[in-house]
């Protein structure tokens, strides 16, 4: 039974240590023209500016948002948590948390947070 115990942790473990190495190691090779998944909430503002108002909001359901990096921007701390701008085209269309539909085709400025996972990325 300890040993059943055991293995079931070292899985665990190695799951989430691969999770956390894939999310980390793809976060360093985002480029110009990458086109990931973002699952979680993300605050997407029109306009090109840090200090614009934030336009929309993200829901944190199964389909993510689909994007395309036009621009690599700065690096940043938002809310305690470190990450970097980016300037992104919306790939697939949406809902937000304000029950809008946002079609695909739409540039938005984000804040991606360094721990936040990115799925389906693609050079």
């Amino acid at each position: 039974m300890k040993k059943f115990l055991l293995l079931i942790v070292f899985n665990f473990l190695s799951f989430v240590l691969y999770i956390y190495g894939n999310t980390s190691i793809e976060h360093s090779r985002i480029k110009e023209l990458s086109s990931f998944r973002i699952m979680g909430v993300i605050d997407l503002r029109t306009e090109k500016d840090y200090f614009s108002e934030v336009k929309y909001r993200t829901l944190n359901h199964e389909g993510g948002m689909k994007v395309t990096v036009l621009e690599l921007l700065k690096n940043d701390v938002q809310d305690n948590k470190s990450g970097k701008w980016f300037y992104v085209l919306l790939t697939s269309p949406m809902w937000v948390d304000s029950g809008e539909w946002i079609e695909k085709y739409q540039k938005f400025l984000i804040f991606l947070p360094d721990d936040m996972p990115i799925f389906d990325f693609e050079e």
